[in-house]
C-alpha cells in the first residue's frame, strides 16, 4: 500500500491494517515454530539413517533461509505498524486541532448572538 493511500485511510482502518499486520506476524512465528520442530523431527531420522553432518547441513541451510525471511518479514511488518501508527497520530492530531477550532469559532458566534 503506497504512502498516499495511507493517508486517506481513517484511523480505525489504519488500526485495522496494524492488527492484520501483527496477527500475520503471529502466523509466521507458528509457522517458524513448527518448521523448527520439523527440522528436530528431521535430525532425529537422519541420525538414525547414519549420513547426519550431510543432512543437517542442508536441514539448517533451510531453516536459517526461512529464519532469516522470517526475521526480513517481521522488520518489515514493524517498520510499517510504525509508520501506520504515526500516521493514524498524526490524523487524530489533526481532527483534535480542527474541532478545537470549531469549538472556538462556536463560541465566538454564540457571543456574538448573545450580545446582539
Amino acid at each position: 500500500m503506497t504512502q498516499k493511500e495511507l493517508k486517506k485511510l481513517k484511523r480505525y482502518q489504519l488500526l485495522e491494517l496494524l492488527i492484520m499486520q501483527i496477527e500475520e506476524t503471529e502466523q509466521l512465528k507458528q509457522q517458524l515454530a513448527e518448521m523448527e520442530q520439523r527440522h528436530r523431527d528431521q535430525e532425529l531420522k537422519i541420525s538414525k539413517l547414519g549420513s547426519l553432518a550431510e543432512a543437517a547441513l542442508q536441514l539448517n541451510g533451510v531453516i536459517d533461509a526461512a529464519q532469516k525471511a522470517a526475521d526480513q518479514y517481521l522488520e518489515a511488518a514493524q517498520k510499517e505498524a510504525e509508520a501506520i501508527v504515526a500516521e493514524a497520530n498524526r490524523n487524530a492530531e489533526e481532527l483534535m486541532r480542527r474541532a478545537e477550532n470549531k469549538l472556538e469559532c462556536d463560541s465566538i458566534v454564540n457571543e456574538q448572538l448573545g450580545q446582539a
